[in-house]
């Protein structure tokens, strides 16, 4: 077999059609780098969940305490604020946030009668969610549905 012949059943990698070696390498590093820097842009948690002391509590005494917070006046979605009877308390929901490692305890309530959304007169809301902190409503997420 000749020289020529040679080079051509074992080609180097400089000689790979249209040079693919070296950018797929600086590729491949690019991708690895990219990797390191998201995980690197993750906040660090200030604290764990301890897995041990789970502050999973009885959805009836959420679902109680949720309700006294609304007849305190707690509920105000658009300037409206809601009373017992214009709800329905239907679901307790624990919310894990990766970011600070933190569990929420939300509520979700169906209203008995839509409310209008205001300057949009294609728009209800027909449930409302609230975050609940030490027996305290902190946030509510109105759920709008367009007709």
């Amino acid at each position: 077999m000749s020289a020529h012949a040679a080079r051509i059943e074992n080609p180097s990698p400089r000689s790979l059609p249209g040079g693919l070696v070296k950018p797929f390498f600086g590729a491949l590093l690019l991708c690895a780098t990219a990797l390191d820097a998201a995980q690197a842009a993750l906040p660090v948690p200030r604290h764990l969940i301890d897995p041990d002391t789970p502050r999973i509590e009885d959805p009836d005494s959420l679902a109680d305490r949720f309700l006294q917070a609304v007849d305190r006046g707690e509920l105000v979605v658009f300037g409206h604020t809601l009373d017992r009877t214009m709800i329905v308390p239907v679901r307790v929901e624990y919310v894990y946030e990766l970011a600070d490692r933190a569990m929420r305890i939300k509520v979700y309530s169906n209203l008995n009668q839509p409310l209008p959304v205001p300057g949009q007169d294609d728009c209800r809301i027909l449930g409302v969610s609230a975050i609940m902190e030490d027996g305290s409503i902190t946030e509510i997420e109105s759920h709008v549905w367009v007709k």
